[in-house]
């Protein structure tokens, strides 16, 4: 929780060279509110209130995504009843215009869907687009969005592995279970197939099942699996829990290193 704060002060220090008109109008916590989990929740639900969505100029949209970013970072840190009221509050400053909604909507799907955004959260972006006035494309997304959540037991489904075999996810016992989603076709995927397939953690690992899935072989896989890019990894246990939804291979390493040393 005390990232935040830093986070936060690191906002308000930064913004002490710049003018009015360039910095983003960050809201001021009251003195008296010193509860960590108070301030958070005051900062979001207020984050906005300074900010002219009606200026359309291209410095105010600079500004605004700056905001955005800093919104999002927040975010990551409330519990869900906090960030669906902040993602409420702001929503309302962002619906009355299309051209407004649209650019705002397009900033959550860079820096919170994409697979190479640090900011990459699901659920803050599932907060956002359920703020968003309702639509087809929204509710879909909403719904793969929230397939396979960290914690989460995974979905279950067959698939054909790499040898042809035809296996059932939840058949396959180890203690950690790595699923490598890709597409042979996949530019990518050629590039950065060889490096999973070499990394020496995944060949080593003692307590790891690497198992390799070809979508283009198991087209149903993805109703199950949210795979926005390929290859997309996710790592189970040995109740096949997630642990890791979609990860870098770098974050995949990372967690093992320290669930199986």
């Amino acid at each position: 929780m005390r990232r935040w704060t830093i986070l936060l002060l690191f906002f308000v220090c930064s913004v002490k060279g710049w003018t009015q008109e360039d910095a983003f109008p960050y809201p001021e916590i009251p003195v008296s509110l010193t509860d960590e989990k108070a301030r958070l929740a005051y900062t979001l639900e207020h984050f906005w209130e300074n900010y002219d969505f009606r200026n359309s100029s291209q410095t105010n949209h600079q500004i605004g995504e700056q905001g955005f970013v800093d919104f999002a970072n927040l975010m990551a840190y409330a519990d869900s009843a906090t960030c669906a009221k902040a993602a409420g509050i702001f929503a309302e400053g962002v619906i009355s215009s299309e051209q407004r909604l649209n650019f705002f909507e397009e900033l959550a799907r860079h820096y919170l869907e994409n697979p190479q955004s640090p900011l990459r959260n699901d659920m803050v972006y599932c907060h956002l687009l359920r703020a968003f006035p309702a639509s087809p494309q929204r509710q879909f997304l909403i719904r793969q969005l929230s397939l396979n959540q960290p914690g989460m037991m995974s979905a279950d489904c067959s698939f054909v592995d790499a040898e042809g075999n035809r296996v059932r996810l939840y058949d396959i016992q180890s203690q950690y279970v790595l699923l490598v989603f890709f597409d042979p076709q996949c530019e990518h995927c050629q590039e950065q197939m060889p490096q999973i397939q070499n990394e020496p953690v995944l060949k080593k690992t003692s307590g790891l099942k690497v198992v390799y899935i070809d979508t283009n072989l198991n087209p149903d896989v993805m109703k199950v699996f949210y795979l926005p890019a390929l290859p997309s990894l996710y790592l189970l246990d040995a109740h096949k829990r997630v642990v890791v939804k979609d990860g870098t291979l770098q974050q995949i390493v990372s967690r093992l290193s320290v669930l199986l040393p």
